[in-house]
């Protein structure tokens, strides 16, 4: 019998079978707002078994809510402790929030349960390289690959972490170009000999919303000449939110092809009669390629969103510039290097970024390093570099973020890896992500100098630095991803903190180190510098695009 208190609360009791497969059934028709108010019902009116909270976690997770979801899987979990399920999607889950630590575990239980489980492999590979063992988390991917050789997810997160430890740029793109031969792809297309005015230009993302690609994106997208150029943007992301809102009106034309097939996507991209298509994502998460490779247009092109070469025959060319990519390094690449005026991006700062703070050793008395990169970047020869500037730079502190570092257990293994090189853990300090843009870049006023990453560079974090006051020292290498810092500051004149060999980076952080006065000018001067620099200036850059764009058009292909 309903109690009185209960139907005025708003929660009448449910009969607990058909709640669930109402629920579920909501779920299985795609409704996942409508599925998940259909499981909060019946957890609000103290219903709890595992299909009910396993079911609500699924509606949650899709929906772009993982903390949430997360509680859920949890509270499935104590019902089924051994739910692979389960405790796949709770190691997808604490990844992606920042617990990686916790991840591999789950993993491993799955693993001692079912040791070909390739999705617990997979996701193992995920976890270990958020803690900087790359070595490790490539054997993971590796081992998940072998035992489905075929799955294009297990091989972009292959490809992309083997850029957190590349230097061979041959065995680089031959590793890619092998991998993704494995593409079925469709023969290229015969161009048209006659150029439509205005060129029809589609870009294709899944990083149209709040993602570091959308901040180098929006600049370009706004600044296009439109009589000579018509606009598609192509977005494939399950979570849109204000960015991209803030796209579909700077674009001509936005389409949402997040619930469409690749086959589905090609086909519309044709009826579009796109002139060129680009690619801004490579083998990152949620990236478009199988679309590519139905090629939907008869030029295809690669830009922005991955730091080395596709490896994938359907795309004709890459942009990058004669820093990041100098002559020589074509045969890297399966695809045509098409070099912009350096720099190839241009940054769009945060519209309410705060302002930098005065210099903090002037207050603190000692100099605090940093980096917000992600952890993955963080490798052997990184830690050895920032542990050598330590030694050198008496009392200096390193304040480190990322999303990695909300997990305790990865922090504490960090401060024994700084121990055991000679630095105390007290001069370590962590900090995990900050989710509001004005907290995450208001956190630079702790950082002095910023240290970069090698052999993969910051892009959007260097960005950042510079814009908050805070000058970047980075280690150039022969890689592209090892080489983007050096773009970036030379974009704003400070190519001199571009450091060309390991003992040039600690002389470069050790002399920066002791002109705290040259420090706290360059501090208050340095976002006025980047904001008129060639780093910020949209029109430039999209000129240069634009010029790109009718090479790759001039050039034939022979056709297949």
């Amino acid at each position: 019998m309903v109690e009185k208190d209960q139907i005025q609360q708003g929660f009448p009791m449910i009969d607990p079978e058909i709640g669930i497969t109402q629920a579920e059934s909501l779920a299985k028709s795609g409704l996942s707002r409508e599925a998940a108010d259909a499981f909060a019902k019946l957890v609000d009116t103290g219903q709890s078994n595992y299909r009910i909270h396993h079911g609500y976690a699924l509606t949650l997770m899709r929906s772009g809510q993982h903390e949430l979801a997360r509680g859920q899987f949890r509270e499935a979990l104590s019902y089924e402790p051994n739910s692979i399920a389960v405790l796949s999607n709770l190691a997808v889950l604490n990844t992606r929030l920042g617990n990686p630590c916790a991840a591999e575990a789950m993993c491993r239980k799955i693993l001692g349960m079912q040791s070909n489980h390739h999705p617990a492999w997979s996701n193992l590979g995920s976890a270990l390289c958020q803690q900087g063992r790359i070595s490790e988390g490539i054997e993971a991917f590796q081992k998940a690959l072998d035992l489905v050789p075929d799955d294009r997810i297990i091989c972009d997160n292959l490809l992309l972490n083997l850029n957190y430890l590349a230097t061979d740029g041959r065995e680089l793109a031959e590793v890619h170009r092998i991998l993704c031969n494995r593409i079925p792809a469709r023969p290229r297309k015969p161009r048209s000999a006659e150029i439509r005015w205005p060129m029809r230009v589609g870009y294709v993302s899944s990083d149209f919303r709040s993602h570091p690609v959308s901040f180098f994106m929006a600049g370009i997208i706004g600044t296009h000449d439109r009589k000579g150029f018509e606009i598609f943007c192509y977005s494939t992301t399950s979570e849109p939110d204000g960015r991209t809102e803030n796209f579909r009106t700077l674009a001509d034309h936005f389409v949402d092809l997040s619930t469409f097939t690749d086959a589905e996507a090609a086909k519309r991209i044709e009826e579009d009669r796109i002139d060129i298509l680009i690619d801004l994502g490579g083998h990152t998460s949620g990236n478009p390629l199988g679309i590519f490779a139905l090629r939907p247009a008869a030029v295809q092109a690669s830009y922005l969103g991955y730091p080395a070469t596709t490896g994938c025959s359907f795309i004709d060319y890459r942009v990058v510039d004669a820093l990041t990519d100098p002559e020589g390094s074509a045969s890297l690449s399966t695809e045509r290097l098409i070099r912009l005026p350096a720099p190839f991006l241009s940054y769009n700062p945060h519209s309410t970024s705060p302002k930098p703070s005065p210099l903090p050793a002037l207050s603190n008395g000692y100099i605090t390093f940093g980096s917000f990169n992600n952890s993955s970047k963080i490798s052997e020869d990184t830690l050895n570099l920032w542990c050598r500037v330590l030694s050198e730079v008496s009392d200096s502190r390193m304040f480190l973020k990322a999303r990695a570092f909300s997990d305790e257990v990865l922090c504490d293994r960090l401060r024994d890896q700084f121990h055991q090189r000679g630095i105390h853990p007290s001069r370590i300090t962590f900090s995990g992500i900050l989710e509001d843009a004005q907290d995450h870049l208001a956190a630079y006023r702790s950082v002095d100098i910023a240290l970069d990453t090698f052999p993969y560079n910051g892009t959007t974090t260097t960005c950042e630095a510079l814009w908050m006051g805070v000058p970047v020292i980075t280690l150039v290498g022969s890689l592209h991803a090892a080489r983007v810092g050096l773009t970036l500051l030379t974009a704003v004149g400070l190519q001199g903190l571009a450091a060309t060999s390991l003992d040039s980076f600690v002389g470069l952080s050790c002399a920066f180190s002791e002109d705290t006065n040259q420090l706290a000018q360059l501090r208050g001067n340095l976002r006025r510098i980047v904001k008129h620099s060639p780093l910020c200036d949209h029109s430039r850059l999209t000129r240069g695009l634009e010029d790109a764009y009718r090479q790759m058009l001039a050039v034939p292909f022979p056709v297949e």
